[in-house]
């Protein structure tokens, strides 16, 4: 962990200040840090004691700045801020098929990134991200392409989650644009399966988000 004047380049499951509300991230190094790339070897973090390999993979995580309206929470897809890509995210993706910038530190506690605090983002590889609070979106089949699901706002309980993406193209899909834009935005494939039962559960997805 490297230290600085206002915070530390974090290892996974911390963000700069640690949730010390007593600091503050001073901007000119926020923004020295901001868009920094690390790989993170694919560990498991339901494990205790020893760490547990998850798989032979690596996770490509950039760190970011958090400066949504809210604190946010671990496993949820975040979209950039205007004019700030690969800097500053500003909240949960919240319409089908939105582009997202990636996935929230599923190390983090249930506390979760404080306003103007800087976290590792997964932007490619394995991790947990969470499904849908109703049962028929929660239904994740194993290797389901992925896409943003729709929610209220982008700091709804509903938003920043995972669906499967519908590969039937239709005639209204083709004219209003709604595939090709699915077909975009895509960002992963699910590694593992959830069912209707499996509302607001995790679902390991092997992510690709574009950078």
């Amino acid at each position: 962990m490297t230290s600085t004047a206002s915070g530390t380049v974090p290892v996974r499951g911390k963000t700069a200040l640690s949730g010390n509300a007593g600091r503050t991230i001073d901007s000119t190094m926020a923004a020295h840090l901001e868009g920094t790339e690390q790989w993170f070897d694919d560990i498991d973090p339901t494990a205790t004691g020893a760490k547990t390999r998850r798989s032979n993979r690596r996770c490509l995580c950039m760190l970011v700045r958090n400066v949504a309206a809210d604190v946010l929470l671990p496993k949820r897809c975040v979209t950039w801020k205007s004019g700030q890509r690969g800097k500053q995210v500003d909240g949960y993706c919240k319409s089908t098929s939105e582009a997202c910038a990636g996935v929230v530190d599923e190390f983090l506690t249930s506390a979760g990134v404080p306003v103007n605090d800087l976290f590792w983002l997964c932007v490619q590889g394995p991790t947990l991200m969470k499904v849908a609070v109703d049962a028929t979106n929660a239904n994740i089949a194993l290797d389901d392409v992925l896409i943003a699901l729709t929610a209220v706002t982008s700091g709804a309980t509903t938003s920043g989650r995972v669906q499967t993406m519908a590969l039937t193209a239709t005639s209204t899909a083709t004219t209003d644009g709604t595939q090709t834009r699915a077909l975009v935005n895509r960002f992963g494939r699910a590694l593992s399966a959830r069912t209707t039962a499996d509302t607001n559960g995790d679902v390991l997805v092997d992510t690709f988000f574009a950078k």
